[in-house]
């Protein structure tokens, strides 16, 4: 928070915006979009983790200790199988135009 001396001011990413009566319709426009001003079926998430900030200007600063960082196992000798469908036939292509022909 700022202060400057009676009046105190939030940061940027801090400032709530709210529907007014009084706004323009381009003014409206310009606000965030949320569930109530969207159409039906808008969803607008579950909110997910910030990696950054908005500076002042509305540019994004991505933080690094902020990242998404995955820890993956170590897969050696770990023999990895793809999924395959019922429906797949268990000969290749090949082998079954062999069997098909000598029937």
């Amino acid at each position: 928070m700022y202060t400057n001396g009676d009046h105190i001011r939030l940061p940027f990413h801090e400032m709530r915006r709210c529907m007014s009566k009084y706004l323009s319709k381009s003014a409206t426009k310009r606000l965030p979009l949320t569930t109530k001003r969207a159409g039906k079926g808008y969803y607008k998430g579950k909110g997910g983790t910030s990696e950054g900030r908005l500076t002042s200007k509305g540019k994004f600063i991505a933080d690094p200790l902020k990242k998404l960082q995955l820890i993956v196992p170590d897969l050696k000798g770990f023999t990895l199988k793809p999924y395959i469908g019922r429906t797949v036939a268990k000969s290749p292509p090949k082998d079954q135009l062999s069997l098909g022909a000598g029937q």
